[in-house]
């Protein structure tokens, strides 16, 4: 009796260990694997006993510090505690917690077991099932990953351009949008816009320009590997590349609002209240945008145009906007970013922020990107330029506003002669006509009806 109830209780021992992972026996010992990340391949070590994954390591990514460190740190011990890999990605950081998952997955299969009795779904399977809504139709549209691969597949050869400059060969398998659309009596071409979404918050618009020359392709395939939807716009940003693709929403004809009133950004600065903003390895200062919007009177708008130096620009809802802020010193500043904002919906070296018709202008990078004059010994951006550039709506006769509430009156010509310079009040007016009355640290131009 004694034998028989030790040999029952070692086999229930067995079956509580193999309980662990359902069964699953591996080869004790450590394995590296790789799968692709964010920005390339991310690298982990497991170590496996012979019923458990015992230990799980990140050792290299290319992933951006701000966007992977959570998953990074986070990945292993969920893994790890729940010796699954059908586990959530961490919020904020899908991409890198895919790796992870894909990379585990490897090492699985190297240790003699299998993946998907843990639980793992290739990125193929998972494309297959992914759903991508398209909006802006007579009715809205539900397309599938299945549906997708069964239509008439292209291929690419592209070239990929981060927000650094950093410049990725990518080649690919999908489908143009414009055949999706042709499916419903549509074509990309006939909207003014097309805004693509995905499930990780990011958010970018191709404006009409772009929707007229380029292609836009719903890729499965990357590289030879098989990954989520996602957007290739090749000879484009990748701005325009939109990783695991869950909505696209057709835009009409929207109507352009003129610019008529000019608020400048380093004036509106100086009154608000900076605050520390740590930026990779660096702590800089940064303004809440509602402050900046406070300062500035700019309206209430359905979207906000933000545009860069580099002449792209984003348009954001009002609401996000205005939970963002503004970086004013360090790298890339003045820099629209947020903590939770994805990298790609960040502007570097912002030249304005525009509602309706209101323009918050960068004099500092106006400057850089339209060049300098000299007037009375004051250095800085003709104002004609600034007018002619950015389409400025003219007037007759226009008030200057100082942030002091100094006010004068000045005509369209001697405005024009004139120049915007960079002083220790923000930004100064300095003119050619004795008669036309120079501002210190103006705040507004405003025309007069």
């Amino acid at each position: 009796m004694k034998k028989a109830y030790i040999g029952v209780l070692a086999c229930l021992i067995v079956l509580m260990l193999a309980g662990c992972t359902g069964g699953i026996r591996y080869e004790a010992g450590s394995y590296v694997g790789s799968a692709q990340g964010k920005n390339g391949p991310i690298k982990v070590e497991v170590t496996f006993l012979e019923n458990k994954i015992e230990s799980v390591q990140v050792v290299s990514h290319k992933d951006d510090l701000d966007y992977a460190t959570k998953a990074v740190d986070g990945m292993p011990e969920i893994i790890i505690n729940k010796q699954r890999l059908d586990v959530d990605a961490v919020s904020g950081a899908t991409l890198t917690s895919r790796g992870i998952i894909g990379a585990v997955a490897q090492c699985v299969t190297d240790a003699g077991a299998d993946p998907l009795k843990l639980g793992y779904a290739s990125a193929d399977k998972k494309t297959d099932g992914q759903e991508v809504v398209i909006t802006g139709l007579e009715q809205e549209q539900i397309i599938t990953g299945d549906k997708i691969k069964a239509m008439t597949p292209v291929s690419f050869d592209a070239v990929a351009v981060d927000a650094s400059g950093t410049q990725t060969p990518t080649t690919g398998i999908g489908v143009r949008l414009e055949d999706i659309l042709a499916q419903y009596g549509a074509s990309q071409k006939n909207f003014d816009a097309i805004v693509l979404n995905a499930t990780d918050g990011y958010a970018i618009e191709i404006p009409r320009d772009v929707l007229a020359i380029r292609d836009v392709i719903i890729a499965y395939e990357i590289n030879g590997a098989a990954t989520d939807l996602r957007t290739v716009v090749p000879d484009e940003r990748a701005m325009y590349w939109v990783k695991f693709l869950n909505k696209i929403e057709l835009k009409g004809l929207v109507t352009q609002v003129e610019t008529k009133n000019l608020a400048m950004m380093e004036t509106a600065l100086l009154l608000c209240t900076p605050e520390d903003y740590k930026y990779y390895d660096a702590i800089d200062q940064a303004v809440p945008t509602s402050q900046l919007l406070e300062k500035t009177g700019g309206l209430k708008t359905d979207t906000v145009e933000v545009a860069g130096m580099d002449g792209w620009a984003r348009t954001e809802t009002y609401d996000l906007y205005k939970n963002q802020y503004i970086k004013t010193t360090g790298e890339d500043a003045p820099m629209f970013i947020g903590p939770d904002l994805p990298e790609g919906m960040r502007m570097k070296e912002v030249l304005y922020n525009k509602l309706g018709e209101d323009l918050i202008l960068s004099v500092s990078n106006a400057e850089q990107k339209y060049g300098t004059t000299t007037i009375n010994g004051r250095t800085g951006v003709a104002i004609e330029k600034i007018f002619q550039e950015l389409k400025i709506a003219e007037a007759a006769k226009y008030k200057l506003i100082g942030s002091d509430g100094y006010e004068a009156e000045i005509s369209l010509q001697d405005l024009k002669s004139g120049i915007f310079t960079l002083s220790e009040s923000g930004v100064d007016t300095v003119f050619e006509t004795p008669e036309a009355a120079s501002v210190k640290g103006l705040l507004f131009i405003k025309p007069l009806q």
